[in-house]
């Protein structure tokens, strides 16, 4: 089935912004995806029967129920109709975000003490 790239990328992009999801998957062997010209957007399936697949790392301080409704959300908000199957294929924490260095940090000198 022939599929919409720009809709591909901004359902990619509004799975990416739901708070329970950590990532999209590629799935037990790295296939899931849509393949466009020049580029592939990993975690997404569109099949031949019309159904689409969206295969996802859950957060671990979520649930499937919310995976679940916040799929559903993104691929209403870019028209998407049909069948939709989602896959949890991992839970995993979220990642650490890194906090801005401390302007008041001191710089010493390889191999000085405090």
């Amino acid at each position: 089935m022939t599929v919409d790239a720009d809709t591909v990328r901004r359902l990619a992009a509004a799975i990416d912004a739901a708070p329970s999801i950590v990532t999209r998957s590629t799935g037990t062997f790295g296939g899931v995806a849509v393949h466009l010209p020049g580029s592939r957007v990993e975690g997404i399936r569109c099949t031949d029967d019309g159904r689409w697949e969206v295969h996802v790392v859950m957060a671990s301080d979520s649930t499937v129920s919310l995976v679940e409704a916040d799929i559903l959300a993104a691929v209403q908000s870019v028209g998407i109709s049909g069948p939709i199957d989602v896959f949890v294929d991992d839970i995993s924490d979220r990642p650490r975000l890194m906090r801005p260095a401390d302007d008041s940090a001191v710089v010493r000198p390889a191999g000085s003490l405090p």
